[in-house]
């Protein structure tokens, strides 16, 4: 950047090795998540389905997935939506909405990973668009947080599968893109995403 010209700095110009600040709107900390969550308006949102799954605390996140859903679609301008059972889905294979697993490899209601965690917070990184910013790795097992992290997660996996795809994407698609098995002709790619499949099933069917 360019500064006045002095004895320090002859040439005029000098380095900022920290990002500016970013505006509001394009980050969520953990007072604007809660204040979001607060005050949503909650009309016309879509909900996941209740009264289908078996786990203890099935229904207990319903709204949580919802609001998210709805704000990041919004945000995002996403069509077709990202349905909110595919969440619940996801969280229901990944933890059985335990807000707190004790996986070594992973953290939180929706088994956050080390590299997610650190790709939402980098003003660089693939999802510099809209990250997030002050969160601790404590705070993947609190839902409030974790929730919407994994919807904002996931949206960015739909929009790659699309753009893999060349069109619309299935929620299994959008579950192998997040497992990075989308193009993958490993024989685990079916196993790994079985689990999600069963609960999806189980929420989706009529």
């Amino acid at each position: 950047m360019h500064v006045p010209v002095s004895k320090k700095n002859p040439t005029g110009i000098t380095i900022r090795d920290r990002h500016l600040r970013r505006l509001k709107g394009t980050y969520l900390d953990p007072a604007e998540i809660e204040e979001i969550f607060k005050n949503y308006d909650r009309k016309n949102i879509t909900y996941p389905t209740k009264k289908k799954l078996s786990q203890l605390n099935s229904d207990k996140y319903d709204e949580i997935i919802a609001v998210w859903c709805d704000y990041f679609n919004k945000k995002f301008n996403t069509n077709p939506p990202l349905e909110p059972n595919v969440i619940k889905a996801l969280i229901a294979s990944e933890s059985d909405f335990e807000e707190d697993p004790r996986n070594p490899l992973a953290t939180g209601i929706a088994q956050i990973t080390p590299e997610t965690f650190k790709i939402v917070q980098d003003p660089d990184g693939e999802v510099k668009d809209f990250i997030f910013k002050d969160i601790r790795k404590k705070d993947l097992k609190n839902s409030s947080i974790a929730i919407p992290l994994a919807v904002r997660w996931l949206s960015r996996k739909k929009r790659l599968a699309e753009g893999k795809l060349g069109r619309s994407v299935t929620a299994e698609e959008i579950i192998l893109e997040y497992k990075g098995l989308l193009k993958s002709k490993s024989p685990y790619k079916n196993k790994a995403v079985e689990k999600f499949r069963k609960e999806y099933d189980q929420l989706t069917k009529k």
